[in-house]
C-alpha cells in the first residue's frame, strides 16, 4: 500500500448533509494539509452525495455509499480498509476539528504513540455548554482503567495507528452493542498493549442535536450490558470481574436516576459504591449524596 498521506479522517454518515457540510468546511481549513477524507455513507436519501461533489476539488476525498446498515460501525470499518495513511481520525459527520487540530498531532512524536485522543467543546443550539474533558489513562493497563473506569475517550477525538485497528478487525458489528462499538474497539486495543496519549487541548467539537444516537434508558442499560459482560465472562480474576461489574452498575444507576427511577438505582449504585474502583465509589457516592430521595 502507497502511505501518500499521513493521517485518513473517516466519516460515517446518515442523512446528515448539511452537518457534513460543517463538517468538511472544517476540513477544508486545516493547516496541516497531509491527509485524505474518506466519507463512508450508510444509506443516506437526502442530498449527502451533492455536498460531497462540492468537496472533491477541495479536498483529498473518496466517496463510499453502501446500503443502510443502522449503525456507524459498518461505514467506519469501510474506512478502515480503505484508508492510505498509517494513522486514521474518525469524525462524526455532525462534529467538526478546530483549525489547528492535524498541524498540532502531526508535531508529536508519533513514534512514541498509537492511540491519541483530545478534549472536546460541546456544542448545543450554536453554544458551547461545555468542555468535555477526557483523562489520562493508565499507562500500565489501559485495559484495566477503561473497563473498571469508563469511556475516557469521545470517538471524534481519536487518531489511532491503522495496524492496531487492522489486529481488532475494526468496529464491532453486533447489534447487541450498537452506539457503543466505540468503547469496545477501545477496549480491545487497549487489550492490545496499544500505548495511549491523551492530549489536554480542545481540537475539536462535539454537536448535540435531536438526532443523537445514544438514548438514556433500558435500551442503553442493555447495550452496557452485552459490552461489560462479554468482558467480564472473558477473565478468571474475581476482583478484577467485580470492579468490571462495579463499572456496570453505575453506569445502569447513573441512567436509572437521569430517568427519575430513584428507587431502582439504590441496589445498583450501592453495588458500584460497595466493589467498584477508587473512581466508580467515588462517584457513586456523589451520586448517592446529591438528594436521591427513596
Amino acid at each position: 500500500m502507497n502511505n501518500q498521506y499521513l493521517f485518513t479522517i473517516v466519516i460515517p454518515t446518515h442523512n446528515r448533509a448539511d452537518d457534513l457540510k460543517r463538517c468538511l468546511v472544517s476540513l477544508e481549513k486545516q493547516t496541516y494539509k497531509n491527509f485524505e477524507v474518506l466519507v463512508c455513507d450508510d444509506g443516506s436519501t437526502d442530498h449527502t452525495k451533492d455536498i460531497v461533489e462540492d468537496f472533491k476539488d477541495i479536498l483529498n476525498l473518496k466517496y463510499f455509499y453502501n446500503e443502510n446498515t443502522g449503525g456507524p460501525a459498518g461505514p467506519r470499518n469501510v474506512g478502515i480498509e480503505n484508508s492510505q495513511a498509517n494513522w486514521i481520525c474518525f469524525l462524526d459527520s455532525d462534529d467538526w476539528y478546530s483549525e489547528n487540530r492535524l498541524e498540532f498531532i502531526s508535531k508529536l512524536d508519533l513514534e512514541e504513540f498509537d492511540f491519541l485522543y483530545h478534549d472536546l467543546n460541546v456544542i448545543q443550539n450554536g453554544n458551547i455548554i461545555r468542555r468535555n474533558t477526557s483523562r489520562n489513562l493508565n499507562t500500565t493497563n489501559p485495559y484495566r482503567d477503561l473497563l473498571c473506569n469508563l469511556n475516557a475517550i469521545p470517538t471524534s477525538s481519536t487518531c489511532v495507528r491503522k495496524s492496531f485497528l487492522v489486529e481488532a478487525k475494526g468496529f464491532s458489528t453486533n447489534k447487541d452493542i450498537v452506539g457503543l462499538e466505540d468503547f469496545h474497539l477501545w477496549i480491545r486495543i487497549a487489550k492490545s498493549n496499544a500505548r495511549f496519549k491523551y492530549i489536554p487541548e480542545v481540537l475539536g467539537f462535539y454537536f448535540i442535536g435531536g438526532d443523537n444516537l445514544t438514548l438514556h434508558d433500558q435500551r442503553q442499560i442493555n447495550r452496557f450490558r452485552a459490552l461489560y459482560t462479554e468482558f467480564i465472562n472473558q477473565d478468571v480474576n474475581r476482583s478484577f470481574k467485580n470492579k468490571i461489574s462495579a463499572a456496570l452498575n453505575y453506569q445502569t444507576g447513573w441512567i436509572l436516576v437521569n430517568n427519575s427511577q430513584a428507587k431502582e438505582a439504590f441496589s445498583f449504585l450501592f453495588r458500584s459504591l460497595i466493589f467498584g474502583s477508587f473512581a466508580i465509589k467515588m462517584r457513586s457516592l456523589n451520586m448517592l449524596r446529591k438528594g436521591i430521595k427513596f
